[in-house]
């Protein structure tokens, strides 16, 4: 029996200029989608996003349909997404994928990320896992860890900084698909801007193409930048698609 899909589709999404008051900012319709190869984790995170303030201003709808898919399929998926989008005169802004070395054979995940390259999708990939850009709000990583030991760290680090605290995650146990992650961050007074600084300065530490050994490396940051309304270069895609200039 073939696995289900995991999809994620953002649609209605509008973006503030970061300059103006976003009581009178003027939104901007657009349309993302996000292919996610995780069943819950990926899309649960991303959907947080239109059920919190202080996200930019951005709101948008999300529909989730499936469960995981591999690294290729993943990119294969959105592709064929996109190409029906544009077929049926309703084409997104922008396509992206979200995926994990995990397991999965290096050729095949370096393969994966240049496959997206080239069909002109953005990747926010991850090596290990999808669970290094949560460690990233508590800590500078630059050193590699076991997948494996992600559970536990997080565990610790949201533990720490809840302690004493009256709250119903003082005795926190990190457990993959948990919806509530975002605001669970946000309890913990963890900084989202800073993690998305660490977790870009240590992206570009790396300088090869040979991307499972670019490792801790997360690309969520740039995914979330752009959900946040602060990926400048897509914001004026944007403005000027609805100008009309090119």
């Amino acid at each position: 029996m073939a696995k289900k899909k995991n999809i994620t589709e953002m649609k209605s999404l509008s973006v503030f200029n970061q300059d103006d008051d976003q009581t009178n900012a003027h939104k901007i319709k657009c349309r993302v989608l996000i292919v996610c190869e995780g069943l819950k984790t990926e899309p649960n995170y991303f959907k947080s996003f239109h059920m919190m303030k202080n996200s930019g201003g951005l709101v948008f709808e999300i529909t989730n349909d499936g469960g995981g898919i591999n690294t290729t399929q993943v990119v294969q998926k959105a592709v064929e997404l996109r190409n029906k989008a544009i077929s049926n005169n309703k084409p997104y802004d922008v396509t992206w994928v979200v995926f994990d070395k995990d397991s999965f054979d290096a050729d095949k995940f370096d393969n994966a990320i240049k496959m997206a390259k080239s069909n002109d999708i953005r990747c926010a990939w991850s090596n290990e896992a999808f669970e290094l850009w949560y460690i990233y709000h508590f800590e500078n990583r630059i050193t590699s860890m076991p997948r494996t030991e992600y559970q536990n760290r997080i565990t610790t680090l949201v533990r720490q900084k809840l302690k004493g605290k009256r709250s119903k995650n003082t005795n926190f146990v990190y457990t993959k698909n948990n919806p509530e992650m975002r605001s669970i961050l946000k309890e913990c007074g963890c900084d989202e801007k800073l993690a998305i600084r660490w977790a870009k300065k240590q992206s570009e530490t790396f300088g090869n193409n040979s991307f499972h050994l670019h490792n801790p490396c997360t690309k969520v940051y740039e995914l979330v930048s752009l959900l946040r309304g602060e990926d400048a270069d897509f914001n004026e895609f944007i403005k000027s698609k609805m100008t009309g200039k090119k």
